[in-house]
């Protein structure tokens, strides 16, 4: 990591293919909280999922409600909540406490202070942070539209350790991109106003240009006004579930002035700051300092 190149492609970021060595990755992708037994059906899935200690946890494009996330996938009725820019909603389940050596292992190098010195010195983090990181599996359905990521966070990786076969072809992975030209001001607008949050654009304002298809990769990037990024998972997720190493480095949290919404950009040109966005930007800040640091996405 500390050797890594950061490509400036689409946004300065770390990419870092073939993470592990072979037998390390074997050992991790091969144990009973990643490659879980194959399911029939929806309920034999949450069995397996709950046999190996995950949890639905609050997420971005996803609900944590069982019933209400089969019903979506039984009838495709929008779960509540599900953004606008997004189809639905899938759910995200983390591992409460991995079991097997290897997982254990790698669980534990990603919450080691050295690592966060490393990282944060290799993208400039010199501001207080609090970490939040785990093994992660996403459900069939899980979206997130593009978006930059919020100011409050301060650096975020990905590590696919995918069970399955073939997973590079699967429809589940990170895309990464950038505004197409007529949606550009929005970038310009985020850089410009540094004490407006970003916010989910819709899909057809940006272009992917790479996507984390490769197992054993790692992505790390430092959020900013450029760093878009997007999921949409569509995929059989019975035989094998989309499964990362997920970490965040969070900023604890600053006064902004402004939230406004992909919709204030519709039509062409950067949003006029409302007392509405002021109001709401006020109530976020005191519920940050009544929850800690750490928000839901």
């Amino acid at each position: 990591m500390a050797a890594a190149e950061i490509s400036s492609d689409p946004f300065p970021h770390v990419y870092i293919e073939d993470f592990l060595e072979p037998d390390d990755f074997a050992a991790v992708v091969g144990s009973p909280e990643i490659s879980l037994r194959p399911a029939s059906t929806v309920d034999e899935l949450f069995s397996a999922l709950d046999a190996a200690d995950y949890s639905a946890i609050e997420f971005p494009g996803c609900t944590k409600s069982r019933a209400e996330y089969i019903s979506w996938l039984e009838t495709s009725v929008k779960p509540k909540g599900t953004h606008d820019a997004c189809e639905g909603k899938g759910m995200a389940m983390r591992c409460a406490t991995p079991r097997s050596d290897a997982v254990r292992s790698l669980d534990a190098f990603f919450q080691t202070r050295e690592l966060r010195e490393l990282l944060a010195t290799k993208f400039n983090v010199t501001e207080p942070t609090q970490l939040d990181c785990g093994l992660q599996k996403y459900l069939n359905g899980y979206e997130i539209s593009p978006h930059p990521d919020i100011r409050q966070k301060a650096l975020t990786w990905m590590l696919n350790v995918n069970p399955g076969s073939n997973t590079a072809a699967q429809d589940y992975h990170t895309h990464y991109m950038t505004f197409r030209p007529d949606w550009d001001f929005v970038r310009r607008f985020w850089q410009e106003t540094p004490d407006a949050e970003t916010c989910w654009v819709p899909w057809q304002w940006c272009e992917t240009q790479k996507r984390q298809t490769a197992n054993n990769s790692i992505v790390i990037f430092s959020p900013r006004y450029d760093t878009l990024h997007a999921v949409r998972a569509h995929y059989d997720h019975l035989p094998a579930q989309r499964t990362q190493f997920y970490g965040n480095l969070w900023y604890k949290p600053q006064a902004l002035t402004a939230r406004p919404q992909f919709k204030d950009f519709q039509k062409g040109s950067a949003p006029k700051r409302s007392r509405m966005d002021v109001a709401r930007s006020k109530a976020d800040r005191l519920r940050a300092q009544l929850t800690g640091w750490t928000p839901t996405r």
